[in-house]
């Protein structure tokens, strides 16, 4: 099975998705950790230097490559606006990916991206009196493209990491 772990930056795409492949025995790809390797330069360094234009040129050439050269028994962690673009959701339903929502709650969202905030290449410019708008806006810009591209949507709101996992693996009817 392919899975693609989706969702707004900071719903645990990569943390839940490094433990469901160890759990289920699969590769783990994070895509902006491939990202980072393809360029030689992080992802907020692409941002900074390039723009935001230019990283989601090469996130879909890294993304295609991946697609490619991968086969089964695969959990890809994508980025919060990887399944934004057209084509990129394209490449995965070519490639029969299971496409999973993890969907968190805007406040739960927002209490974890600020302390992350100078991680993360789109909020780092955002005064802190504008992040909670800021975020809820562009959570709900995306949130359409999220819910019906999904294969399973998983809502994640208070449980702790434990229990997200065993909620994830669970969803997948897997046991």
């Amino acid at each position: 099975m392919r899975i693609a772990l989706y969702g707004f930056m900071g719903a645990g795409k990569s943390a839940l998705g490094r433990a469901l492949a160890q759990r289920l025995n699969y590769d783990f790809i994070d895509l902006d950790e491939a990202i980072e390797k393809f360029t030689n330069n992080t992802i907020t360094q692409i941002f900074e230097n390039q723009g935001e234009t230019a990283f989601r040129k090469i996130e879909h050439l890294v993304l295609k490559d991946f697609i490619k050269t991968n086969a089964d028994n695969v959990v890809l962690s994508l980025g919060g606006g990887t399944i934004i673009q057209p084509t990129n959701r394209q490449l995965l339903d070519l490639r029969q990916f299971k496409k999973i929502y993890l969907n968190v709650s805007t406040p739960v969202l927002i209490e974890r991206l600020k302390k992350e905030k100078n991680k993360r290449p789109l909020l780092k410019t955002i005064p802190d009196e504008d992040f909670d708008g800021f975020i809820t806006a562009l959570f709900f810009s995306r949130q359409k493209v999220y819910e019906v591209n999904a294969d399973l949507k998983i809502n994640l709101h208070q449980e702790n990491f434990e229990q997200a996992l065993e909620k994830l693996y669970m969803h997948l009817n897997l046991n």
